[in-house]
């Protein structure tokens, strides 16, 4: 029996054939990038629509002060330009890959071809587009909380890595995400250490009561 490809073990693993018809499958390309490349930046016309199969990415933008801004990390699996691709607008953000980082691809082209007017592709672009929108406000109501309980919220989303462990992003890109300083974002993760809720060490944590992260999100 024939090996399956790399690409094909990810459309299985991930079931893309439910939501991709077969003129879209076999367009699929595979991209690989070291951790910190570029994947998209801002204002750029956009060549590709990407799916997250492995690793990590960072979707961020700079206000005008400069300051950076960490919009969402994404995981797998996810759609990375699904808001961008059916239009001509350029990339409103900039997107990088946080560790090393596998995407399988559709050339912008193929997308207007052979899915603009496909119902089940349209309708995973609109089920991305509404959970992003889903977190991206569940991040903006959070910052009327208390750091201690926005970080208990965005521990409690996160996958697990290993034993019920999850990998941080880097303190000053969490600390963005969070609407705090790295400072007082150190001083947060030593309360949850000392409470017993988390492992000490960063960023592969351990969690170790849940209940009491549960608690801090009530």
């Amino acid at each position: 029996m024939r090996a399956l490809s790399t690409i094909q073990q990810y459309v299985a693993q991930y079931n893309m054939a439910s939501f991709l018809n077969d003129d879209l499958l076999n367009r699929l390309q595979i991209f690989r990038f070291p951790a910190y490349s570029n994947i998209y930046i801002e204002m750029d016309q956009q060549h590709y629509l990407y799916f997250l199969v492995e690793g990590q990415v960072q979707c961020y933008h700079y206000h005008l002060n400069g300051r950076l801004a960490v919009i969402a990390i994404s995981n797998p699996f996810s759609a990375i330009g699904d808001l961008e691709i059916l239009t001509d607008r350029p990339v409103n953000s900039n997107v990088i890959a946080t560790r090393s980082t596998i995407m399988l691809a559709l050339d912008s082209l193929d997308v207007n071809r052979y899915g603009a007017d496909d119902p089940r592709f349209l309708r995973f672009i609109i089920d991305e587009l509404r959970d992003k929108m889903y977190k991206s406000d569940s991040i903006q109501t959070s910052h009327v909380l208390p750091v201690i309980d926005r970080l208990a919220l965005y521990i409690l989303a996160q996958p697990p890595h290993d034993d019920d462990g999850i990998v941080l992003p880097d303190k000053d890109t969490l600390a963005s995400l969070l609407g705090t300083t790295p400072r007082h974002l150190n001083r947060v993760l030593r309360e949850l250490v000392e409470a017993g809720a988390i492992s000490a060490g960063y960023p592969l944590v351990k969690i170790l009561n849940r209940t009491t992260i549960e608690r801090l999100t009530r």
